[in-house]
């Protein structure tokens, strides 16, 4: 039972779309509408500016840890944790309130990760940044530090492993369209060192 409710709790808070609600009740827009379609951080950024992203991934973070927090107060189980986290990508990314059209759940992901193993979270993540920036592409780092991360725990503890593997399966679902883009060559491309040197004002060597 401890397995079933930890996945009940987390769908509950995971259906809690911090895009729809910023965009809803402060922007009055649909996220689901504008831009990319997709509610959350990054269509929300891209379209309506950084502050409202970040707001965003603010939002995201808040139900996962508030979750999180509940999930492990009431069965003290670290596997507890993982089944928590299957429900909150399940909700974040299948909302029965939004006819089951949600988010990414990169955010999610990463967080639930580092609260169950914040080593291992933190290797895997270098992982995915250096394919961000080797890549210029937003869509492979995350599944791959998922991949990996899921991988690892799978060697440690196998039942842990599966569900995250369940987990890392509906991120990978998610993305199709966008990995699809990226092996044909169509993915859009984002150069973070570009970015971060305009924002501290140094220009690009030509």
């Amino acid at each position: 039972m401890m397995r079933l409710w930890s996945i009940i709790i987390g769908y509950a808070f995971g259906c809690l779309l911090a895009a729809v609600l910023v965009c809803r009740f402060a922007l009055n827009q649909d996220p689901i509408k504008v831009g990319s379609g997709n509610p959350g951080t990054a269509n929300v950024g891209a379209v309506f500016g950084k502050k409202w992203g970040i707001i965003t991934c603010l939002g995201d973070i808040l139900k996962t840890l508030i979750c999180l927090l509940i999930v492990h107060h009431i069965f003290s189980s670290k596997i507890a944790l993982v089944y928590a986290g299957l429900g909150l990508m399940l909700g974040h990314c299948f909302p029965f309130w939004e006819h089951f059209k949600g988010g990414k759940g990169v955010t999610v992901a990463v967080l639930v990760a580092a609260v169950y193993d914040t080593r291992t979270a933190a290797i895997t993540l270098l992982v995915a940044l250096f394919l961000l920036i080797t890549l210029q592409n937003l869509t492979v780092p995350p599944i791959i530090f998922i991949i990996l991360f899921s991988l690892y725990e799978l060697i440690k503890i196998k039942e842990a492993g599966l569900v995250l593997l369940l987990m890392t399966s509906i991120m990978i679902f998610k993305f199709r369209s966008d990995l699809r883009d990226f092996f044909t060559g169509n993915g859009k491309k984002v150069d973070v060192l570009y970015t971060i040197k305009k924002k501290l004002g140094i220009k690009r060597d030509n």
